[in-house]
Parts: structure tokens; sequence; C-alpha cells
């Protein structure tokens, strides 16, 4: 497909994402004034969804983000703060996928409605990704962020949302995504460059939240140490593993800061191998935007396989 098909399909799917927010917000009571005090507010499950979602808002509306930094969706337990927060919100970003399957449920309890929860994931062409030597079954990985392309993508269906809950602000929300997005490509095109001195290709991820990272920048995805994020692998698995990064051309391991990182420790003691730490989550001192979270994931990898 041409660069113009590929774009005029990303404007189409936005088109869509932002028919089925305003079926939802039609619901909603309209918002008459954007004070500081009857102003709407949106929330977002992860920081990059967040992060993107807030400087797309600025100032017309109360962004917030419900996962804080350093917490793992996946063994995530909301709390009654979370759940009191949402109760005005006019929309909920989530990622879907199986990511962060309790934002319906927050948004029950908050008496905010299913119908405000707007999963993202599935409009951002979601991989799934083959059985491997140490993973029996295919797994859809949701963290379509770490993309930058696809990072775009979501610049351009969180623009639409908005947009449908605040039709005023279109040209303002229109503005300011398109400057997110010309900084996205500057990320981009960095990693490009970085990603061009990368003599090693193969890593295994703690778990499957890098294949869409790899698959921009043409890396391999060979293993996971964690198939089924929150259950222990099996012995079998990781005497897979062991075997694998011993092996010829053996891959870099990583670790992740929301994840217990013990099991990894172990395998790279096992292995004799270094074990390095990616986030692909961000939101902490050194990786406060969207931004920050790219390059540090290139960063990692500069580290890992130049």
């Amino acid at each position: 497909m041409s660069a113009q098909g590929r774009s005029g399909e990303r404007r189409g799917r936005a088109r869509a994402a932002a028919a089925l927010v305003a079926a939802a917000s039609a619901l909603l009571p309209v918002a008459c004034a954007h004070s500081s005090a009857d102003r709407r507010s949106v929330a977002a499950t992860v920081f990059p969804i967040y992060d993107l979602a807030r400087r797309v808002a600025g100032d017309r509306l109360d962004v917030r983000l419900i996962l804080l930094p350093g917490l793992d969706p996946h063994r995530y337990e909301p709390r009654p703060r979370d759940v009191a927060g949402l109760a005005d919100a006019s929309l909920i970003f989530a990622v879907g996928l199986g990511l962060d399957p309790w934002a319906q449920g927050l948004a029950r309890s908050a008496g905010a409605g299913e119908a405000r929860v707007f999963e993202m994931g599935p409009l951002m062409d979601p991989i799934l990704a083959p059985p491997g030597i140490v993973r029996t079954e295919p797994l859809i990985d949701p963290h379509f962020w770490t993309d930058p392309v696809r990072g775009q993508h979501a610049v351009d269906v969180i623009v639409e949302a908005l947009t449908a809950l605040d039709a005023a602000g279109g040209p303002f929300y229109r503005d300011r995504g398109e400057e997110i997005k010309r900084s996205l490509q500057r990320v981009n095109a960095e990693v490009e460059r970085q990603a061009q001195g990368w003599s090693r290709r193969r890593i295994v991820t703690f778990h499957g939240s890098l294949f869409y990272f790899a698959q921009r920048y043409r890396l391999q995805v060979v293993g996971v140490v964690e198939p089924l994020p929150g259950q222990e692998p099996t012995a079998q698995h990781m005497a897979a593993l062991v075997a694998l990064l011993k092996g010829p051309d053996g891959p870099a391991l990583f670790a992740e800061p929301q994840m217990d990182a013990q099991i990894a420790r172990a395998l790279a003691r096992e292995a004799s191998v270094v074990l390095h730490q990616v986030d692909p989550m961000g939101g902490g001192p050194q990786t406060a935007s969207y931004e920050d979270m790219v390059r540090q994931l290139a960063q990692a990898m500069d580290g890992a396989l130049r």
C-alpha cells in the first residue's frame, strides 16, 4: 500500500473511532464552558496513552492517569480512590487486548458506565506473535505504543475522540496533535539511526512487551521469560531459555521495573549472561514523556546489542 493509502486508512480508522466516542458521549451531560471549575475530565489507564492525551487536551480538559508509574497493569488491583476519581470522567482511554480488563469494572464502580471506556489497542493494527522455541501459544502484544509510528496513529485517534467530546476544541486539539506527531516522527528517525548500529538482533523479554518495537526496528523476540503475565514459568520453560541464552548468537536478556526481576536474575546467573533492564511503560524520572520512554528503549538496546 502506498504512503498516501496508508495515511487515508489511518484517517478512516480515526474517524471510525471518533464515531464510537461520539455515540457514547451523546449520553453524557453537555459541558457548556471550559473553566477550571466545570471543564470535562478524561482518564487513561497507562502512562503512554495518558501522556499523549494530556498533551493533546492542553488546558481544555483535565486528564488523569489511573495506573501510577511503576505498577504492573497485569497485577493491578484498583483502589477506592481510583474509583472515586473516575466518577466525573467523560471518557476513559484504555488499551484493551487483555492489558487492562479492570478498566471496565472501574468505570462501573465509579458510575461512569462501560460506554465511556474506549479501548484503543484494537485500532492499532495489533501484532499476533507466533509460537516460538520457548512459547507454546500465539501471544497478542497490547503494548502498541512502543512503536512511535503507531504512537502517531494513537494521537490521531485521541484528537478525534476529544473532538467528539468537545467540538469547539477541535481545531485546538488538531493543532496540538500535529505538533506531537512531528515530535514522534523525530524520535522514530533517531531510533532508526541508532538501530543501524545494533550488531545483534535477537532479544528475550521478560513478558510480551516489545514485539512492536522489535518489528519497527528489525529485531527478533526469540523468547519471553513470563509467557503469561503473573504466572511463574515452568522448569521446562526455564531450561529452554537457558539453552537459548547459552547458544550461538545468544540473545540479550531484559527485565522490566514493573515486574519482579527475581526470575530473570536467576535465569541470567544460570546462563552466565548480563541482565539488562528496559521500561516499556514509562512515567518514571527518566521516562517522563512518551518520547523519553521510546528513547530509553533505544538506549537499553544500545547497551545490549552493540
